[in-house]
Protein backbone atom coordinates (compact mmCIF):
# COMPACT_ATOMS: atom_id res chain seq x y z
CA UNK A 1 0.00 0.00 0.00
CA UNK A 2 1.32 3.49 -0.91
CA UNK A 3 -1.55 5.65 0.31
CA UNK A 4 0.20 6.48 3.61
CA UNK A 5 3.25 8.08 1.99
CA UNK A 6 3.47 11.65 3.26
CA UNK A 7 5.35 14.79 2.39
CA UNK A 8 7.91 14.11 5.12
CA UNK A 9 8.73 10.80 3.42
CA UNK A 10 9.17 12.56 0.08
CA UNK A 11 11.26 15.35 1.63
CA UNK A 12 13.54 12.83 3.26
CA UNK A 13 13.98 10.91 0.01
CA UNK A 14 14.60 13.99 -2.17
CA UNK A 15 17.06 15.50 0.31
CA UNK A 16 19.09 12.30 0.61
CA UNK A 17 19.00 11.80 -3.16
CA UNK A 18 20.46 15.26 -3.76
CA UNK A 19 23.05 15.24 -0.95
CA UNK A 20 23.98 11.51 -1.11
CA UNK A 21 25.24 11.44 2.49
CA UNK A 22 23.09 10.40 5.44
CA UNK A 23 24.83 12.57 8.02
CA UNK A 24 24.53 15.83 6.08
CA UNK A 25 21.01 15.05 4.79
CA UNK A 26 19.76 14.19 8.28
CA UNK A 27 21.18 17.42 9.71
CA UNK A 28 19.52 19.51 7.00
CA UNK A 29 16.19 17.81 7.79
CA UNK A 30 16.58 18.32 11.54
CA UNK A 31 16.59 14.62 12.40
CA UNK A 32 19.10 11.98 13.43
CA UNK A 33 20.88 9.79 10.93
CA UNK A 34 19.15 6.70 12.30
CA UNK A 35 15.73 8.34 11.97
CA UNK A 36 16.44 9.24 8.34
CA UNK A 37 17.70 5.76 7.60
CA UNK A 38 14.58 4.23 9.12
CA UNK A 39 12.30 6.58 7.16
CA UNK A 40 14.00 5.68 3.85
CA UNK A 41 13.73 1.96 4.57
CA UNK A 42 10.04 2.35 5.41
CA UNK A 43 9.50 4.28 2.16
CA UNK A 44 11.18 1.54 0.15
CA UNK A 45 9.01 -1.03 1.91
CA UNK A 46 5.85 0.93 1.10
CA UNK A 47 6.87 1.25 -2.54
CA UNK A 48 8.30 -2.26 -2.65
CA UNK A 49 11.20 -0.76 -4.61
CA UNK A 50 14.88 -0.29 -3.76
CA UNK A 51 15.62 3.41 -4.14
CA UNK A 52 19.28 3.62 -3.06
CA UNK A 53 22.43 1.57 -3.36
CA UNK A 54 24.35 2.05 -0.11
CA UNK A 55 28.06 2.03 0.68
CA UNK A 56 29.89 2.88 3.90
CA UNK A 57 30.54 6.47 2.71
CA UNK A 58 27.57 7.51 0.61
CA UNK A 59 24.42 6.38 -1.20
CA UNK A 60 23.48 6.50 -4.87
CA UNK A 61 20.12 6.26 -6.58
CA UNK A 62 19.04 3.11 -8.32
CA UNK A 63 17.41 3.44 -11.74
CA UNK A 64 14.02 3.23 -10.02
CA UNK A 65 15.18 5.82 -7.51
CA UNK A 66 16.19 8.20 -10.31
CA UNK A 67 12.73 7.86 -11.85
CA UNK A 68 10.99 8.33 -8.50
CA UNK A 69 13.13 11.41 -7.74
CA UNK A 70 11.61 13.19 -10.74
CA UNK A 71 8.05 12.50 -9.55
CA UNK A 72 8.74 13.16 -5.86
CA UNK A 73 10.40 16.51 -6.56
CA UNK A 74 7.49 17.49 -8.81
CA UNK A 75 4.95 16.57 -6.13
CA UNK A 76 6.78 18.59 -3.46
CA UNK A 77 7.05 21.55 -5.81
CA UNK A 78 3.31 21.38 -6.53
CA UNK A 79 2.51 21.23 -2.82
CA UNK A 80 4.75 24.21 -2.08
CA UNK A 81 3.22 26.26 -4.89
CA UNK A 82 -0.29 25.34 -3.71
CA UNK A 83 0.50 26.35 -0.13
CA UNK A 84 2.07 29.59 -1.30
CA UNK A 85 -0.97 30.35 -3.46
CA UNK A 86 -3.37 29.67 -0.57
CA UNK A 87 -1.36 31.89 1.77
CA UNK A 88 -1.24 34.71 -0.78
CA UNK A 89 -4.97 34.45 -1.38
CA UNK A 90 -5.69 34.42 2.34
CA UNK A 91 -3.51 37.50 2.82
CA UNK A 92 -5.21 39.20 -0.13
CA UNK A 93 -2.16 39.32 -2.39
CA UNK A 94 -3.83 37.10 -5.00
CA UNK A 95 -7.37 36.18 -5.95
CA UNK A 96 -10.38 38.12 -7.13
CA UNK A 97 -12.20 41.15 -5.77
CA UNK A 98 -15.75 41.55 -7.08
CA UNK A 99 -17.79 44.63 -6.08
CA UNK A 100 -21.31 45.86 -6.82
CA UNK A 101 -22.07 49.53 -6.26
CA UNK A 102 -24.68 52.11 -7.11
CA UNK A 103 -23.86 55.01 -9.45
CA UNK A 104 -22.83 57.57 -6.82
CA UNK A 105 -20.49 55.16 -5.05
CA UNK A 106 -19.13 53.70 -8.30
CA UNK A 107 -18.59 57.09 -9.88
CA UNK A 108 -17.40 59.18 -6.96
CA UNK A 109 -15.93 57.24 -4.06
CA UNK A 110 -14.67 53.96 -5.54
CA UNK A 111 -12.41 55.06 -8.44
CA UNK A 112 -9.63 56.37 -6.20
CA UNK A 113 -9.96 53.43 -3.79
CA UNK A 114 -9.80 50.87 -6.60
CA UNK A 115 -6.83 52.62 -8.19
CA UNK A 116 -4.85 52.55 -4.94
CA UNK A 117 -5.88 48.96 -4.21
CA UNK A 118 -4.76 47.84 -7.68
CA UNK A 119 -1.41 49.57 -7.26
CA UNK A 120 -0.73 47.65 -4.03
CA UNK A 121 -2.29 44.35 -5.15
CA UNK A 122 -1.29 43.87 -8.81
CA UNK A 123 -2.07 40.14 -8.77
CA UNK A 124 -5.70 40.56 -7.66
CA UNK A 125 -8.33 40.56 -10.40
CA UNK A 126 -10.81 43.40 -9.81
CA UNK A 127 -14.39 43.29 -11.11
CA UNK A 128 -16.76 46.23 -10.60
CA UNK A 129 -20.49 45.90 -11.28
CA UNK A 130 -21.61 49.52 -11.47
CA UNK A 131 -25.38 49.38 -11.34
CA UNK A 132 -28.49 50.91 -9.85
CA UNK A 133 -28.49 50.68 -6.06
CA UNK A 134 -31.37 48.19 -6.07
CA UNK A 135 -29.44 45.86 -8.39
CA UNK A 136 -26.58 45.26 -5.94
CA UNK A 137 -28.76 42.66 -4.20
CA UNK A 138 -28.91 40.45 -7.29
CA UNK A 139 -25.18 40.58 -7.86
CA UNK A 140 -24.46 39.55 -4.27
CA UNK A 141 -27.07 36.77 -4.09
CA UNK A 142 -25.87 35.31 -7.41
CA UNK A 143 -22.27 35.51 -6.10
CA UNK A 144 -21.21 37.60 -9.06
CA UNK A 145 -20.13 40.17 -6.46
CA UNK A 146 -18.66 39.36 -3.06
CA UNK A 147 -19.48 42.74 -1.56
CA UNK A 148 -21.89 45.57 -2.30
CA UNK A 149 -21.12 49.19 -1.41
CA UNK A 150 -24.22 51.02 -0.19
CA UNK A 151 -25.33 54.18 1.56
CA UNK A 152 -27.25 53.23 4.69
CA UNK A 153 -29.79 53.21 6.12
CA UNK A 154 -31.85 54.60 3.25
CA UNK A 155 -30.04 52.61 0.57
CA UNK A 156 -29.32 49.41 2.53
CA UNK A 157 -31.21 46.45 1.13
CA UNK A 158 -32.74 44.34 3.89
CA UNK A 159 -32.58 40.64 3.05
CA UNK A 160 -32.37 37.53 5.27
CA UNK A 161 -29.32 36.29 3.34
CA UNK A 162 -27.32 39.50 3.71
CA UNK A 163 -25.11 40.91 6.44
CA UNK A 164 -23.45 44.30 6.41
CA UNK A 165 -20.35 46.00 7.79
CA UNK A 166 -20.71 49.67 8.63
CA UNK A 167 -17.64 51.42 7.26
CA UNK A 168 -18.12 54.92 8.66
CA UNK A 169 -21.01 57.11 9.78
CA UNK A 170 -21.43 60.67 8.55
CA UNK A 171 -23.64 63.60 9.46
CA UNK A 172 -23.17 66.24 6.78
CA UNK A 173 -25.13 69.21 5.45
CA UNK A 174 -26.89 69.08 2.11
CA UNK A 175 -25.13 70.81 -0.76
CA UNK A 176 -26.45 73.37 -3.22
CA UNK A 177 -24.80 72.97 -6.63
CA UNK A 178 -25.02 76.14 -8.70
CA UNK A 179 -23.46 77.87 -11.66
CA UNK A 180 -20.23 79.69 -10.82
CA UNK A 181 -21.73 82.96 -12.09
CA UNK A 182 -24.67 82.72 -9.66
CA UNK A 183 -24.41 85.50 -7.10
CA UNK A 184 -24.72 82.91 -4.31
CA UNK A 185 -21.41 81.39 -5.43
CA UNK A 186 -19.67 84.28 -3.64
CA UNK A 187 -21.00 83.02 -0.29
CA UNK A 188 -19.23 80.22 1.63
CA UNK A 189 -22.65 78.78 2.57
CA UNK A 190 -26.27 79.31 1.56
CA UNK A 191 -29.61 79.05 3.36
CA UNK A 192 -32.98 77.69 2.31
CA UNK A 193 -34.21 81.26 2.09
CA UNK A 194 -31.35 82.06 -0.31
CA UNK A 195 -32.42 79.39 -2.78
CA UNK A 196 -36.13 78.91 -2.03
CA UNK A 197 -37.37 81.07 -4.87
CA UNK A 198 -34.89 79.61 -7.38
CA UNK A 199 -35.70 76.62 -9.55
CA UNK A 200 -34.59 73.62 -7.47
CA UNK A 201 -33.39 70.59 -9.40
CA UNK A 202 -34.11 67.36 -7.50
CA UNK A 203 -33.56 63.71 -8.30
CA UNK A 204 -36.69 61.59 -8.46
CA UNK A 205 -36.99 59.33 -5.39
CA UNK A 206 -35.31 56.24 -6.79
CA UNK A 207 -31.97 56.51 -5.00
CA UNK A 208 -30.52 56.96 -1.53
CA UNK A 209 -29.45 60.49 -2.43
CA UNK A 210 -32.96 61.62 -3.38
CA UNK A 211 -34.49 60.02 -0.29
CA UNK A 212 -31.98 61.71 2.01
CA UNK A 213 -32.79 65.11 0.50
CA UNK A 214 -36.53 64.44 0.77
CA UNK A 215 -36.22 63.42 4.43
CA UNK A 216 -34.38 66.63 5.33
CA UNK A 217 -36.80 68.82 3.38
CA UNK A 218 -39.76 67.10 5.06
CA UNK A 219 -38.26 67.23 8.56
CA UNK A 220 -37.55 70.95 8.25
CA UNK A 221 -40.89 71.68 6.56
CA UNK A 222 -39.09 73.56 3.81
CA UNK A 223 -41.31 75.10 1.15
CA UNK A 224 -39.71 75.23 -2.29
CA UNK A 225 -41.50 77.44 -4.81
CA UNK A 226 -40.32 75.74 -8.01
CA UNK A 227 -39.11 72.15 -8.20
CA UNK A 228 -37.90 70.44 -11.36
CA UNK A 229 -37.32 66.66 -11.09
CA UNK A 230 -34.97 64.52 -13.18
CA UNK A 231 -33.81 60.92 -12.92
CA UNK A 232 -30.07 61.20 -13.56
CA UNK A 233 -27.45 63.17 -11.66
CA UNK A 234 -25.70 64.13 -14.91
CA UNK A 235 -28.96 65.63 -16.18
CA UNK A 236 -29.36 67.72 -13.03
CA UNK A 237 -25.76 68.91 -13.10
CA UNK A 238 -25.95 69.69 -16.80
CA UNK A 239 -29.00 71.87 -16.20
CA UNK A 240 -27.32 73.62 -13.28
CA UNK A 241 -24.27 74.22 -15.49
CA UNK A 242 -26.55 75.92 -18.02
CA UNK A 243 -27.93 78.18 -15.29
CA UNK A 244 -31.37 76.55 -15.39
CA UNK A 245 -31.52 75.90 -11.65
CA UNK A 246 -29.80 74.81 -8.44
CA UNK A 247 -29.26 71.14 -7.58
CA UNK A 248 -29.70 69.99 -3.98
CA UNK A 249 -27.69 66.87 -3.11
CA UNK A 250 -26.15 65.05 -0.13
CA UNK A 251 -22.49 65.90 0.39
CA UNK A 252 -21.26 62.48 -0.75
CA UNK A 253 -22.71 62.93 -4.25
CA UNK A 254 -19.77 64.66 -5.82
CA UNK A 255 -18.98 64.76 -9.49
CA UNK A 256 -16.34 66.14 -11.83
CA UNK A 257 -19.13 66.68 -14.34
CA UNK A 258 -19.08 70.35 -15.44
CA UNK A 259 -16.51 71.05 -12.73
CA UNK A 260 -15.36 74.12 -14.66
CA UNK A 261 -18.74 75.80 -14.31
CA UNK A 262 -20.30 74.46 -11.08
CA UNK A 263 -19.83 75.46 -7.43
CA UNK A 264 -20.81 73.35 -4.38
CA UNK A 265 -22.05 75.24 -1.30
CA UNK A 266 -23.29 73.75 2.05
CA UNK A 267 -26.88 74.61 2.99
CA UNK A 268 -26.91 76.05 6.52
CA UNK A 269 -28.97 74.25 9.16
CA UNK A 270 -29.28 71.01 7.20
CA UNK A 271 -28.07 67.68 8.49
CA UNK A 272 -28.24 64.42 6.57
CA UNK A 273 -27.22 61.40 8.63
CA UNK A 274 -26.01 58.35 6.72
CA UNK A 275 -23.30 55.73 6.77
CA UNK A 276 -21.38 53.87 4.12
CA UNK A 277 -21.78 50.11 4.43
CA UNK A 278 -20.63 46.92 2.77
CA UNK A 279 -23.11 44.09 2.27
CA UNK A 280 -22.24 40.45 1.69
CA UNK A 281 -23.75 37.00 1.98
CA UNK A 282 -24.61 36.05 5.54
CA UNK A 283 -22.37 33.36 7.03
CA UNK A 284 -19.79 33.72 4.26
CA UNK A 285 -16.24 34.59 5.28
CA UNK A 286 -14.79 37.49 3.35
CA UNK A 287 -11.82 36.75 1.12
CA UNK A 288 -8.38 38.21 1.73
CA UNK A 289 -8.75 40.75 -1.12
CA UNK A 290 -12.18 41.83 0.18
CA UNK A 291 -10.82 42.30 3.71
CA UNK A 292 -7.93 44.41 2.45
CA UNK A 293 -10.29 46.45 0.28
CA UNK A 294 -12.60 47.16 3.22
CA UNK A 295 -9.68 48.47 5.29
CA UNK A 296 -8.57 50.72 2.45
CA UNK A 297 -12.12 51.91 1.79
CA UNK A 298 -12.56 52.83 5.45
CA UNK A 299 -9.41 54.96 5.35
CA UNK A 300 -10.58 56.73 2.18
CA UNK A 301 -14.09 57.39 3.47
CA UNK A 302 -12.84 58.82 6.75
CA UNK A 303 -10.63 61.23 4.81
CA UNK A 304 -13.25 62.01 2.16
Amino acid sequence: MTTDIGTRDLEAFVTLARISRYTIAAASLGMTQSTLSKRIKELEAKLQVRLFDRTTRHVSLTLEGQEFLHHAAHILDQIERSLRDVRERASGQRGRLSIAAGPHMAGNLLPSVIAEFAAHHPHVEIILHDCRSQETLGFILSEQAEIGVTVSPSDMIEHPQLDFHRVVERNDPLMAVLHKDNSLALQPTVTWDDIRTSRILLLRQSSAASRLVASVVSAQAVRLDLVFEVSLIDTALGMAASGYGIVVLPSYVKSRHRADSLIYRPIQGTSAQFHFSLQHLRGRSLSGPATNFINLLRAHVEAW
